[in-house]
């Protein structure tokens, strides 16, 4: 062996003797597979560097060794040992493009899954941040994954544009069924892979000790899981986000319909927040049907809720009201309407701030007799925030409503109005929000 590595090493080895095409053709065809590894110093050509210096030189000086690598991101082996990851692969991605010169380029990217999944039961706060699409892979390793002491856990991956085609729905369940102390749950999957409603229930039934909870959900039942026979029992959850959407267009079944089958399942028996975002285009008479069922879901929550945050569902004034006198004794409310004008009338008028209004008690007894005596809308509120057009609100009614808080001494103290059209636009409006400030509410418009 010593005699043969002698004779290679001499300066007359036989492959020194042929022309340099020739070598240059030997070392190509000693390429072991189309896309060389950019990392494997054990291949060629790499490996042609630490033969002899003859080699080596004629390595450097032939571009189409260089010209043809493969890329792999997100393997296990590199990335995740090797504190320098993925930077490694793009310093030697740049030292292969120097050494092909100006040779045409064959290169292959592949992104491999990252397998390893931390699985230790001692585990108690987990957040995944990950394309969604290479979720199933990992998720196909966890059902026999348990989690007795997690509290807290987050799904939050990054947002990736879709391809046109219909995408697989991702089976999460197993995961988030599969801790014993869930406190703390936010799921937000990018649109189409999202959870359908028929998920959420069966991940809130395995989680009985949530106290906060946000999910983004198609508003949809899929039709291959059904809804847990028995009510869905939350008794400690304090904070309950639902975002709701939809890309399918459905026949056999309603959007508003899935949300008030969903919603009807819950039992929440300590929920003080709650926030419900509404990412559909539908419209009002499509959800007046359902509305009395939503309606009396608010209700059910009246002895708890103390916060309330209706994003885009597309009500009429009457309904929002509606929405209102259910749960009297909320202490902030947010409503979200579109700016643009609406077409099938506007949600928030006047009957809006005069329901909102404190009567004023100087007034004698010589008012209108006959008249009933209606509660004002959520006297314990402290904080609202709306949004809407705008146009059909007078500045008069708006100002009677913060005047009459004010003077009522309650604890209402902040009033955020966005409007496409302004409603406050007094020659003294700086003089007028200056001396609300003074008597602790502030207005912003």
């Amino acid at each position: 062996m010593e005699y043969q590595n002698g004779r290679f090493r001499h300066n007359k080895c036989h492959i020194l003797r042929l022309p340099i095409e020739l070598q240059i053709q030997i070392f190509t065809e000693c390429m072991f597979q189309p896309f060389a590894q950019l990392e494997d110093q054990h291949q060629a050509p790499q490996m042609f560097l630490s033969v002899c210096r003859n080699w080596r030189d004629l390595a450097y000086a032939t571009p189409s060794l260089w010209s043809s690598f493969e890329l792999c991101f997100g393997t296990w082996s590199l990335n995740f040992e090797d504190p320098e990851g993925d930077a490694f692969l793009l310093s030697r991605m740049k030292l292969w493009l120097r050494r092909s010169g100006n040779y045409a380029l064959s290169v292959k990217i592949s992104y491999e899954t990252p397998v390893p999944f931390p699985r230790d039961r001692k585990m108690r706060n987990f957040e995944l941040s990950m394309p969604s699409s290479m979720l199933a892979p990992l998720l196909e390793k966890t059902p026999k994954a348990y989690f007795p002491l997690l509290e807290r856990l987050v799904l939050n991956p990054i947002q990736l544009s879709l391809p046109s085609s219909t995408p697989e729905l991702l089976d999460i369940r197993p995961l988030a069924s599969s801790c014993g102390q869930l406190t703390r749950l936010h799921i937000n999957l990018e649109a189409g892979r999202a959870l359908t409603l028929n998920d959420c229930a069966i991940i809130l039934s395995h989680n009985p000790n949530l106290t906060s909870c946000s999910l983004y959900a198609q508003c949809i039942l899929d039709g291959t899981h059904t809804f847990p026979a028995e009510k869905i029992e939350l008794p400690v959850l304090t904070d309950f986000h639902l975002m709701v959407y939809s890309n399918y267009l459905i026949h056999d079944q309603s959007v508003e319909a899935a949300l008030m089958d969903f919603l009807g399942t819950l039992e929440l028996y300590a929920l003080k927040s709650l926030n419900v975002e509404w990412f559909l285009n539908t419209n009002r008479r499509a959800w007046s049907s359902f509305h009395p069922a939503f309606v009396s879901f608010l209700e059910s929550l009246k002895p708890t809720l103390e916060t309330l945050r209706l994003a885009y569902i597309p009500m009429s004034e009457e309904q929002m009201i509606d929405c209102m006198r259910a749960v009297p004794y909320l202490t902030s409310v947010e409503l979200l309407f579109t700016l643009a004008e609406e077409p099938e009338g506007p949600v928030v008028t006047d009957t809006l701030w005069k329901a909102l209004t404190i009567p004023d008690t100087t007034e004698g007894e010589s008012g209108h007799s006959g008249g009933c005596n209606v509660e004002p809308l959520l006297p314990l509120i402290e904080s609202m925030n709306l949004q809407f057009h705008g146009s059909c609100c007078s500045e008069r009614e708006l100002v009677h409503f913060v005047d009459s808080r004010a003077d009522a001494e309650l604890d209402f103290h902040s009033l955020k109005l966005r409007t496409r059209i302004a409603i406050l636009h007094m020659n003294n409006l700086e003089r007028e929000l200056s001396l609300w400030r003074q008597k602790g509410i502030e207005v912003y418009t």
